[in-house]
C-alpha cells in the first residue's frame, strides 16, 4: 500500500511539474513570436525660391552636388541602376573618412525624388522625399524626411527638422551662385 501510494504520489508530482513547465513554455514562446514594434517620425520642411526647377533639381539632384552644398562630403558618385534589380545609387565619402549610401527608389525629374539611406546599416531606416512644385515667382521644394525606429528607440524629431530648415536655407545660397555661374556662360 506503502509503495501504491509513493508511486501516485510520484505521479502526481510529475504531471503537476509538466503542466507548470508547459505554461511556462507557453508563455516565454508566445513572447519570443511577437515582433518587435516600429515608431515613424515625419518632419517637413518647405522652402520657395525664385529659381526654376531646373536649376533647383540640377543643384540638388546628382550625387554629386552634395560636394558643393556645404555639407562635410569629399567626393560622391552615381552607381546606375540594374534592370530588374536596385535602384540607382548613390556614394559619399566624408572629410573625416565617413561613407554612406542611398537608394533612389522614386524619380520623377524636376517634380520628385525618393531616396532611402543603406549605409551605414543600422536599426534606423531614414527615407527622403524630395518634392517640387513650380509656383508664379520659381518654384516650391518640400523636403520630407521619415525616420523608422524599434519601439525602444526615438527619434529626435527637433533635430530632424533643424537639418531640413538648414538644408533648404543653405540652398538659396547655392543656387544664386549657380545662377551667375550659368549667365556668365
Amino acid at each position: 500500500m506503502m509503495v501504491l501510494a509513493l508511486v501516485v504520489g510520484g505521479l502526481l508530482l510529475t504531471f503537476l511539474y509538466g503542466a507548470i513547465i508547459g505554461r511556462k513554455a507557453k508563455a516565454l514562446t508566445a513572447r519570443a513570436a511577437k515582433a518587435p514594434g516600429f515608431r515613424t517620425t515625419t518632419a517637413t520642411s518647405t522652402a520657395e525660391y525664385q529659381f526654376s526647377p531646373a536649376l533647383v533639381w540640377s543643384v540638388i539632384r546628382p550625387a554629386e552636388a552634395a560636394i558643393a552644398d556645404g555639407s562635410d562630403v569629399a567626393y560622391a558618385f552615381t552607381v546606375p541602376p540594374i534592370p530588374d534589380g536596385p535602384g540607382e545609387r548613390q556614394c559619399f565619402f566624408g572629410r573625416n573618412g565617413s561613407v554612406s549610401m542611398l537608394e533612389v527608389l522614386e524619380e520623377v525629374p524636376e517634380r520628385l525624388a525618393v531616396t532611402q539611406a543603406l549605409f551605414p546599416p543600422g536599426d534606423v531606416s531614414t527615407k527622403t522625399v524630395y518634392r517640387l512644385e513650380p509656383t508664379g515667382m520659381g518654384c516650391r521644394l518640400t523636403l520630407e524626411t521619415i525616420v523608422e525606429t524599434p519601439d525602444f528607440m526615438i527619434a529626435n524629431e527637433a533635430e530632424m527638422q533643424r537639418f531640413g530648415d538648414s538644408y533648404l536655407s543653405s540652398l538659396e545660397s547655392l543656387l544664386e551662385k549657380r545662377s551667375l555661374e550659368d549667365a556668365r556662360q
